[in-house]
């Protein structure tokens, strides 16, 4: 990471616009939700990086994770990640990575599973969203690769 940036910072219900319309304009699939904790990070008090942790029982599913375009390829999404990994360690945390960031994610503490080992809330939406065409693999998180 080229540029030292602040830590995640959980939002604040009264921020829920502004992410709203971080999503809107820079991943509008990616739709925020105010019941689901949503971790953010800021440069000059501008959201660049945003993640969402849905909560199911007894695991929740990173999701929604977005950076600023212009702050890309930075590291910016792998120092969002590590700044969560007490929040990730707390219970079975997973992601369903695009194919082509397994890399990505695997390099930020994430680690492949089969389909099969995933909870049953989370293997109905993995067949889902397979079906709609999407070319995602199931991870799990570990620990971050130090």
């Amino acid at each position: 990471m080229k540029k030292n940036y602040s830590d995640a910072e959980l939002v604040p219900s009264l921020w829920f616009p502004l992410v709203k319309k971080f999503y809107q304009e820079h991943y509008p699939s990616g739709k925020p939700n105010k019941a689901d904790p949503i971790w953010v990070i800021r440069d000059n008090n501008k959201i660049v990086c945003s993640l969402r942790l849905k909560q199911l029982d007894q695991a929740q599913l990173l999701t929604a994770m977005v950076t600023e375009p212009s702050y890309r390829n930075k590291g910016l999404g792998g120092h969002l990640i590590k700044c969560l990994h007490d929040e990730l360690s707390k219970q079975a945390s997973y992601c369903f990575a695009l194919t082509p960031l397994v890399p990505f994610y695997t390099h930020n503490g994430f680690t492949r599973i089969l389909p099969k080992e995933l909870p049953a809330t989370l293997l109905g939406r993995f067949k889902a969203y397979q079906a709609q065409g999407r070319n995602i693999t199931p991870m799990l998180y570990k620990q971050p690769n130090l």
